[in-house]
């Protein structure tokens, strides 16, 4: 039975409403702003008409070959006072115009339209309903001035104009809310589908049973979903890493540990016995050396991917002489060969400490399996590390043989050369024994120029 939480099957629910959201936002804004350019463009068409009219009439009677009758709804006032005093202005305009004016019904109070502000006070002023256009005349002098109040008629067309306009903006937004709904969901769909799948494959396992990008086109979508794949896989082989990890840690730490407990349950009964107790505090001390270099593995593992300051060129051969030195003073036996064969030119780019760490525990590890015979660290020509052993050898020589109970581990081991760059292959002695290699890259090695 599932535990996922209910709240994740609403995801695509509250993607449709908040879309829903968005597309109702959208269709208001939208006819709001076609309502207003419509209006825009209707106030401009007319005042472009009047205006026109206006002009036409003006020009028709200052011809000089005789003006035809003067139409109602057009007055000539001879000078800037006769219109401060018809039209209640204080001031006459100092443009020639053409310009605009609104006046009370009665005509005794004026607003000369010159900004926003003055159309604002007209706006705001239910007494200035009279429209009129004032231009100068040809002498320079006088002014003719048109009462639009006469073209009322024109008004009933505007309203018509206005309410087809409004019709035509509602039935436009309403396409347009229909288009954008359908665009959209075509548009989602493909995420939506995409969030239900990974919603059903959400479970972290080692081999995903189907990929995200299976039936995706190549789009916006289709990388999302291989982005989503190569994370899922990232995840699942680290988690895979992971529980080997473990695995190997607690193979390790319990054969240490087993030791330890031994000698401790093993101790009081020898306490009255020096050689008894000598014993057995030789296998504690073993035990305890053992499981330090195994915490100090680990440490190193934690730290993987992480920038290490302490890298540095170091050179080989002294590394494996003191690994080396370092197992002699732990296996005191002075009948078993342990040969170096590496020039001391040879540098590697690592950090000093992990590289003592694992030639030490490779060493370590030849000792401990092959109680008899020679261990040999050469150094040969392809950048190559070599341990070798006359023991028994492993179990399945080859470069994938990881057996387990051999020292640190070999998978832990291989995992920590992973982590600095480096390659270790496992395969069978000249001798017949064990061989481990270690394998450097180019760029991790130089040779220094050594003088006698």
């Amino acid at each position: 039975m599932s535990n996922r939480p209910a709240v994740s099957r609403e995801a695509p629910r509250r993607l449709r409403s908040k879309i829903a959201l968005v597309l109702t936002l959208a269709a208001i804004g939208g006819f709001s702003a076609m309502a207003g350019a419509g209006w825009l463009l209707v106030l401009e068409a007319e005042d472009a008409i009047l205006e026109g009219l206006v002009a036409e009439a003006v020009q028709a009677q200052e011809r000089p070959e005789g003006a035809p009758s003067r139409p109602p709804w057009l007055t000539h006032l001879l000078d800037d006072a006769a219109l401060c005093r018809s039209m209640g202005l204080a001031a006459a305009p100092a443009s020639p115009g053409p310009h605009e004016l609104f006046a009370s019904a009665d005509g005794s109070a004026s607003v000369l339209i010159a900004g926003f502000t003055d159309r604002w006070r007209v706006w705001l002023a239910s007494d200035r309903e009279r429209e009129f256009r004032l231009r100068r005349d040809r002498a320079g002098r006088g002014w003719w001035l048109a009462d639009l109040s006469y073209f009322e008629f024109t008004e009933a067309r505007v309203a018509s104009v206005r309410s087809s306009l409004l019709a035509a903006s509602v039935a436009v937004g309403l396409l347009a809310l229909l288009l954008s709904a359908l665009i959209i969901r075509w548009t989602v769909r493909p995420v939506v589908a995409l969030a239900a799948r990974v919603q059903a494959g959400s479970g972290l396992t080692e081999a995903p049973a189907r990929p995200f990008a299976e039936g995706c086109a190549d789009d916006e979508v289709g990388f999302l979903a291989r982005s989503l794949d190569e994370s899922r896989e990232r995840v699942a082989a680290a988690l895979g890493r992971e529980r080997q990890f473990i695995a190997e840690c607690s193979h390790e730490l319990r054969t240490p540990l087993a030791v330890l407990k031994a000698a401790a349950a093993l101790l009081p009964e020898v306490a009255e016995e020096p050689e008894g107790r000598a014993r057995a505090l030789a296998r504690m001390t073993r035990a305890v050396q053992r499981a330090e270099r195994l915490v100090q593995f680990f440490l190193v593992l934690a730290r993987e991917g992480r920038e290490r300051a302490d890298v540095l060129w170091v050179p080989l051969r002294a590394v494996a002489e003191e690994a080396i030195e370092d197992q002699r003073a732990i296996r005191p036996d002075p009948t078993r060969v342990l040969a170096v064969a590496i020039p001391p030119e040879v540098q590697v780019l690592a950090s000093r400490e992990v590289l003592l760490m694992l030639v030490h525990n490779l060493v370590g590890n030849a000792l401990q399996h092959a109680p008899e015979g020679q261990v040999a660290v050469a150094w040969s020509a392809d950048a190559t590390l070599t341990i070798d052993d006359e023991g028994p050898g492993f179990p399945d020589a080859g470069e994938d043989a990881r057996p387990r109970g051999y020292g640190v581990g070999l998978a832990l081991a291989r995992r920590l050369c992973e982590t600095q760059g480096w390659a270790l292959h496992t395969a069978r002695s000249p001798a017949g024994g064990a061989r481990v290699s270690l394998h450097f890259p180019d760029a991790a090695l130089r040779e220094r120029i050594v003088v006698y």
